[in-house]
């Protein structure tokens, strides 16, 4: 083992391995995300045949990817308002429950949002009376605008209170509890001195919401088939869903696709530049201070209301839709269920989410640590805004990228299973480096150094200083990366189109001539169950180990 140690702590050694991370990374994560962008310039007479030379198809493009941003936009700001007083208090408050509250915030993240579409739907939106929806459903929302700002802060949210507790939990509460002593008020504390400094885990809460509203297909294209009279609505990822399965059909269609796969993945790089700058650049929140409004807001009432509508919301718009889809099967009349089919698919999803987790935790975190430990080179810096690339990238067209690269370049061998764990290794590494990249840059490096001046060698003072001090991030990284794989519908249906993942298997029930709802809707039940027994255990060995 020490000399295992020994080799492993040569500078020789970290740099080769440092170099075979940093060119996975490009190579495999990057490149295959944005090579769609030279369809553009290969083949741009056809873009110019099938889509600018036709007003209706462009129309339809334009005004699916503007519902896409604007979908996206709405959802990350109601993301902060709601996730923002939850993460505050599961990190600075204790109380009775709270480790109850705990993992009810993560349940839904054990949920697919192709179930998450379904539950949600039936819960929230007008469904068609041979639905039969249970009498206590919601069964109010008749706009699909709406229904899909709705649907899509349901698996978000989690996204953002874990994102900001992750980095709240590292700040050091001291310069707050000064600001308190020296007469400010606790709302005037906590806005002047400790929200400035988790700008960075803001930043990865804004990034991973936005991301995640612009890239969801699966879950949105059940919401939309199961509402009734949805007309003719579509979000940019929808539109290269459907037109992915009917490719083969309609080969006029492999231009619009391109197109639509490269104007999401421009707008959505533009976009991530001027996040970056907002947020790191202009200086919020403000310093200035009311001292009796902000006294006032710190004690009696106001923080109580404000802790309790934090858990309504919780509970009323997301846990509720989530597991809505109990209600309705319990309800409705049984029917025959087939297991061998979804058997199969399920097992076919755990396989790829259990092989994607484990690339993404052995080489996500060393990009991490590289970069978080090396802010001041160049290359870091280059490296830390293209790990958001990935992320920020609609997944639908990311993986009719990965499908056009890897299939193009005949690089390897094109077996579906290994397109799929490629495409779903790109838009889910990028989920553990963000969130180790955050919680590292927040640790003093005076821990790790002086571990080094005692004698230990880089990884043991990785191993025993800087380790458990990260070790939620990585946690919070990889049920992130599992359960994203595990739902992931678009890029799945993007990169293969026959591919039977769970998930694709219940979109295919509901949009069947015939839609089985009764079917797709157990399907979503075991699928819940099995991928939250994954998520607990995972979180079991996880803390076992830490101990």
């Amino acid at each position: 083992m020490d000399s295992l140690i020994t080799v492993i702590s040569r500078k020789r050694f970290r740099t080769g391995w440092t170099a075979f991370i940093i060119l996975f990374f490009l190579f495999f994560v990057i490149l295959p995300t944005v090579y769609i962008l030279s369809y553009a310039l290969t083949d741009w007479g056809s873009i110019e045949k099938f889509v600018l030379n036709d007003p209706a198809m462009l129309d339809l493009i334009i005004d699916s990817i503007i519902a896409s941003f604007e979908i996206a936009g709405i959802v990350t700001v109601i993301d902060i308002l709601v996730g923002l007083p939850m993460a505050w208090m599961m990190v600075r408050k204790e109380f009775r429950g709270k480790a109850l509250l705990d993992t009810l915030i993560d349940m839904p993240l054990a949920v697919p949002t192709a179930a998450l579409g379904f539950s949600s739907a039936i819960f929230f939106a007008v469904t068609p009376e041979s639905l039969a929806a249970p009498s206590f459903a919601l069964n109010a929302v008749s706009s699909p605008f709406l229904l899909i700002v709705l649907l899509h802060v349901v698996f978000s949210y989690p996204y953002m209170v874990r994102s900001l507790s992750a980095i709240l939990v590292q700040i050091d509460q001291t310069y707050e509890t000064a600001g308190r002593t020296l007469g400010a008020s606790a709302l005037s504390a906590a806005r002047t001195i400790t929200l400035p400094l988790f700008r960075a885990g803001l930043v990865t809460g804004i990034i991973l919401c936005f991301a995640r509203s612009l890239s969801e297909t699966g879950g949105t294209m059940i919401a939309l088939a199961t509402m009734a009279n949805p007309g003719s609505f579509a979000t940019g990822p929808t539109l290269i869903g459907d037109w992915k399965d009917n490719l083969e059909i309609n080969p006029d269609l492999a231009a619009p696709l391109a197109f639509v796969s490269i104007l999401l993945i421009l707008l959505s790089l533009v976009l991530l530049v001027v996040i970056k700058l907002v947020i790191m650049k202009v200086h919020l929140p403000m310093g200035r201070i009311w001292p009796r409004p902000e006294r006032l807001f710190s004690r009696g009432w106001f923080p109580k209301t404000k802790d309790g509508l934090a858990v309504f919301f919780l509970v009323v718009f997301v846990l509720i839709p989530s597991f809505f889809i109990f209600t309705y099967v319990v309800s409705v009349e049984p029917s025959s269920f087939d297991w061998g089919p979804f058997a199969e698919s399920l097992m076919f999803s755990f396989l790829v989410a259990g092989v994607v987790t484990v690339i993404d935790i052995a080489l996500g975190v060393p990009l991490a640590l590289y970069i978080a430990k090396n802010r001041t080179g160049k290359l870091p810096e280059v490296l830390d805004v293209l790990v958001n690339v990935p992320l920020i990238v609609p997944t639908a067209a990311l993986g009719y990228s990965l499908g056009v690269f890897w299939t193009g370049q005949n690089l390897i061998p094109t077996y579906d299973v290994l397109l799929i764990i490629l495409a779903h290794v790109a838009f889910t590494y990028p989920l553990v480096v963000r969130n180790v990249a955050g919680a590292v840059e927040e640790v003093d490096p005076a821990y790790e150094e002086t571990a080094r001046t005692l004698g230990a060698k880089p990884v043991q003072a990785f191993r025993r200083v800087l380790y458990p001090m990260i070790k939620s991030s990585i946690l919070a990284g990889a049920i992130m990366a599992f359960t994203r794989s595990l739902g992931e519908t678009g890029a799945t249906q993007a990169v293969v189109a026959s591919a039977q993942t769970a998930p694709v298997y219940i979109v295919k029930l509901i949009k069947q001539t015939v839609p089985d709802y009764y079917t797709a809707g157990l399907a979503c039940i075991v699928l819940i169950m099995v991928s939250f027994a994954f998520m607990l255990a995972l979180r079991y060995i996880t803390n076992r180990r830490s101990r």
